[in-house]
Parts: C-alpha cells; sequence; structure tokens
C-alpha cells in the first residue's frame, strides 16, 4: 500500500467518530424519551453528504468534512443527544452582543481533522487551489462521457 493510499485511509478517521456518535444518537433516540432538534437533523444531512462527497472524490470529502466539523464547532449541527455548549459574549458600553455558542467537543475534533488532513487546506485562500479543485470536476465529467 502506496504512502499515500495509508493518508488517503487515514483522513476517515474523523469521519467513523462522527459516525459512531450518530449510531449513538440514533440508538438514545429511538430508546428514551429525547428526540431529535434541528442541529441533529442538519448534522445527519451533513454526514450523509460527506459520505458521498468522500466516495465521489476525496478532497471534497475532506473539505466537506471540515466544514460539518467548524459548523458544529459553532452548534449548527450536532452528534450528541444533549447538547451542551459554553456561550461566549458579552457588553460593550452597556451594549449586549450577541453570544457565540461553542461545543467543546468539535474543538477536539477539528483539530484531529487538521492534523491528519492539513495537506488538503493547504493554499486554500488562493485562486489556484479552487481553480484546480473545479477542475478535477471538470474533468471527472469528461472521463465519464468517454
Amino acid at each position: 500500500m502506496t504512502k499515500d493510499k495509508i493518508k488517503n485511509l487515514i483522513d476517515f478517521i474523523p469521519l467513523i467518530i462522527l459516525t459512531v456518535y450518530t449510531i449513538v444518537l440514533i440508538w438514545t433516540v429511538s430508546t428514551t424519551t429525547i428526540i431529535f432538534s434541528y442541529e441533529h437533523y442538519i448534522g445527519l444531512v451533513m454526514l450523509t453528504v460527506t459520505y458521498i462527497l468522500f466516495v465521489w472524490r476525496h478532497k471534497p470529502g475532506v473539505l466537506a468534512l471540515g466544514l460539518t466539523l467548524t459548523l458544529g464547532l459553532f452548534k449548527v449541527v450536532s452528534y450528541s443527544a444533549i447538547i451542551s455548549y459554553y456561550s461566549i459574549g458579552g457588553s460593550l458600553n452597556g451594549h449586549s452582543s450577541g453570544d457565540i455558542k461553542i461545543q467543546g467537543i468539535f474543538l477536539l475534533w477539528l483539530a484531529i481533522h487538521l492534523t491528519i488532513s492539513g495537506r488538503h487546506y493547504v493554499g486554500i485562500l488562493s485562486n489556484k487551489y479552487w481553480r484546480d479543485l473545479f477542475d478535477t470536476f471538470k474533468h471527472t465529467k469528461v472521463n465519464e462521457q468517454q
């Protein structure tokens, strides 16, 4: 097995962690009185999209996983039955600012993801990065037609 194949397989570790959490979430909801919230529904959709992208092309799958983890960090998605978060906010001159809600576990998962898959984010702010990524999409369509 080549070094690149091993790296690509290791990229799946955070996705597997999310999958295990999702299975526990579904089990908990089905066996208790806890119900799904909108964070859970969004999380299930994002996890499905991430799996589809991983199967279709590796790099978009990694990027979708990073987006999912970032959304989870800011409490848009959740994969645990009881959603716990930290609220960060304050006031300036007596005017209250909006609270930022952060799920701590996603900070750990995002750190693991960036440590394992950080090579996919090198140059993400450059035009070349996005041009190359979208060229991958174009070449896929050409190859499928032949």
